[in-house]
């Protein structure tokens, strides 16, 4: 004779098979959008100051791997075999900074205003509200063939092409796009945490 199910038994039952769903449904969320992360885009994780406060020290962002990087871009520029970002013991292979000028334009700075000529215009000042700190003077830079001009949003701090001079464009290796820097500190805790999984599992 079938012994009938104690009150509360298909309830219990239910609730793990909704928990176990969640947690698929959970796992599948999380690999796919891994996938998808790491075929478009790749995690930068900021190390310093000097782009204060559009990202910080500690800050995880997300670059395009495919890109335009265009005037006013926040880009992920290579550095590794330039000696100016190694002395003091510096040790890193790239930098974060924002494109402030390109092939053919003209850029320069008085009394703390970055004042910029593109290419067959005249100067106008730039609006920049997102900088912190002052932007020390320097003198009209015109940036050459396949060159870039950058700068630091912490203008105090930052080591950037007011000192070191235009780079190649083909050092850039990532645009971090508007979205990547309004979500930061829900990317920061992703990674954080996918970092975490993957410690786990290794």
């Amino acid at each position: 004779m079938n012994r009938p199910l104690l009150d509360g038994q298909p309830r219990r039952r239910s609730a793990l098979t909704i928990a176990l769903g969640i947690l698929l449904a959970l796992a599948c969320l999380f690999l796919l959008a891994n996938v998808l992360l790491t075929t478009f885009t790749y995690a930068v994780a900021v190390d310093g100051t000097s782009m204060e406060n559009t990202v910080r020290d500690g800050d995880v962002v997300y670059a395009l791997r495919s890109f335009t990087a265009r005037r006013g871009d926040v880009v992920i520029i290579d550095v590794k075999d330039d000696p100016a970002f190694h002395e003091g013991g510096r040790k890193t292979d790239t930098i974060i900074k924002r494109l402030i000028a390109v092939e053919g334009d003209g850029v320069k700075c008085e009394g703390g205003v970055v004042y910029l000529k593109r290419d067959g215009g005249g100067w106008e000042a730039l609006k920049e509200g997102y900088t912190k700190g002052r932007t020390p003077d320097f003198k009209e830079v015109t940036v050459g063939e396949g060159e870039i001009f950058f700068l630091g949003d912490h203008r105090s701090v930052s080591l950037d092409s007011s000192e070191v001079g235009t780079r190649a464009y083909s050092d850039i290796i990532g645009v971090v796009p508007a979205w990547a820097i309004s979500v930061k500190a829900i990317t920061t805790g992703w990674e954080n945490f996918r970092a975490a999984v993957r410690e786990i599992f290794e």
